[in-house]
């Protein structure tokens, strides 16, 4: 069952779902509700031809510097204005939304784009909409630039992307929600590739 506005709200203020910071009025949807983005920024190098990399061997063997860059945007510049990030035509990257989140054991929430980006080429994820029951953090975004257009980016103005929650038939037991396991590496992430759980 997807939850309705009324029911994520209840759920919020019952505790079982929490977002912090607090989501603000203009985030609230029908049936979901909208992310704000985050200040950073993550690319892969731009000398990587020829490269090749295991993914099933664990990206977690490859040093953040490897073969990504970070870039951390402030809120305002040194001249008060807002800074930006542009997403050129084909580019990839890694952001990170705002707001961290908690989904509770009897809940999976599902991350997807909005239509006014799709609407200029850019999509939010590639092949993980999935944020599974235990979840606790923020949630990074992989973003494409499918189309023609150079796209502007601003943290905390721009709401790429929105999130559903579902219940489950019946709660997971706590050991095997996600955060559970030492394989569970993304929980409470501060940054798309750097793992600091022990």
């Amino acid at each position: 069952m997807v939850l309705s506005q009324p029911d994520i709200q209840k759920a919020v203020e019952d505790g079982h779902i929490s977002f912090s910071p607090a989501l603000e009025d203009n985030q609230w949807g029908e049936a979901s509700v909208d992310l704000r983005l985050g200040f950073s920024f993550t690319v892969l190098r731009n000398d990587l031809t020829g490269v090749k990399v295991s993914v099933a061997n664990g990206l977690r063997t490859l040093g953040v510097g490897d073969f990504w860059r970070t870039k951390e945007l402030q809120e305002k510049d040194d001249l008060g204005k807002a800074e930006t990030y542009t997403v050129d035509p084909g580019e990839f990257v890694l952001a990170m939304t705002h707001e961290r989140v908690t989904v509770p054991r009897n809940m999976i929430a599902l991350i997807e784009g909005r239509s006014t980006y799709a609407r200029v080429g850019l999509s939010m994820h590639q092949t993980a909409p999935w944020i599974q029951p235990g979840w606790d953090g923020q949630i990074i975004l992989e973003i494409m630039n499918n189309g023609p257009l150079q796209i502007e980016l601003t943290p905390l103005k721009d709401r790429p992307c929105q999130l559903t929650f579902f219940t489950l038939s019946s709660p997971l037991p706590e050991d095997m929600a996600y955060g559970a396991r030492k394989t569970d590496v993304y929980q409470g992430q501060t940054h798309p590739l750097r793992h600091e759980r022990k």
